[in-house]
């Protein structure tokens, strides 16, 4: 990705648990497609790997207030479940993974009351004082 990751740590558990689901839904399908039904076994030289394409993440940023997970390579399944993740979003703390609501005052973040304060009270102590902080 050439933007990497442009989200708060607090979804990274999300994010993770994501791309986990993903991935385990892209092995089953591999292995699903390798399953020989007359001997019950699954048969890895019979697996037909071009028709399951490895899901691929181009992009994941916050928009609005919630996640943006952007990928090449997937299903209806796997749509489903970045649908899901991204509606989770909207109530996890950005900063801090704890609980949050996305709030309407301009740039919407998706924050709890406490990480809230303290990025107000950051940027009153950036416009007191420019000079000292980047």
């Amino acid at each position: 990705m050439c933007w990497g990751l442009d989200v708060g740590d607090g979804w990274y558990d999300l994010i993770d648990a994501l791309c986990v689901v993903i991935q385990n839904h892209v092995d089953n399908e591999l292995r699903r497609q390798a399953y020989d039904l007359k001997t019950g076994r699954i048969t890895p030289d019979d697996i037909r790997s071009e028709e399951v394409v490895q899901v691929v993440a181009v992009q994941v940023k916050e928009k609005f207030g919630g996640l943006r997970f952007y990928v090449n390579g997937c299903d209806d399944a796997v749509r489903g479940m970045i649908d899901m993740a991204e509606s989770m979003s909207f109530r996890i703390c950005e900063s801090c993974g704890g609980p949050g609501k996305p709030d309407g005052d301009g740039w919407i973040s998706t924050l709890c009351d406490p990480c809230r304060e303290k990025r107000e009270r950051r940027r009153i102590e950036r416009m007191a004082s420019p000079e000292k902080l980047p």
